[in-house]
């Protein structure tokens, strides 16, 4: 018996291994799960963007320095109040500049709001279709006497 006295490895410490390990694995492993699948990705508020860039650029060049200069320092003041109720904040920038900055808005929401349209047409599935298409048939669930073979030696 003295023979039978070798010590065993506790089962517990090889158990906790593999724990550890698949818990690492399914942390890691479950990065390529996204909310949204690859194919549906969405790619056209990028392009959307760029152009608003763009134009939004070259509507802020056209700007003349004076101009500049009276936009950033209402932008910087926006939430000082003494500043607010001062009269260069009441300031505004000339009607054409004014339109043209609205026509690159109005450009920049159409493109948003059709992109939105297209996603929500694409992201609500009818799960209620299965039910639908199967719901009008009746199954006959009715038992017939009838003997079957199994070969169980296969």
């Amino acid at each position: 018996m003295a023979g039978q006295s070798t010590r065993r490895s506790a089962p517990l410490l090889p158990a906790c291994a593999v724990a550890v390990s698949v818990g690492w694995l399914l942390s890691n492993s479950l990065s390529f799960l996204n909310a949204v699948p690859a194919n549906q990705i969405r790619t056209a508020p990028r392009t959307a963007m760029r152009g608003f860039k763009e134009d939004f650029e070259a509507w802020r060049s056209s700007l003349t320095p004076e101009e500049q200069k009276m936009v950033q320092t209402q932008a910087a003041g926006e939430f000082n109040k003494k500043f607010r109720k001062s009269d260069e904040f009441k300031k505004d920038l000339p009607e054409e500049k004014v339109k043209s900055f609205s026509k690159i808005l109005g450009k920049f929401f159409d493109a948003e709001a059709a992109d939105y349209k297209k996603e929500v047409a694409a992201k609500v599935p009818n799960y209620n279709r299965l039910l639908e298409k199967a719901g009008d048939k009746v199954l006959d669930f009715a038992m017939s006497s009838r003997i079957v073979e199994i070969d169980r030696d296969a």
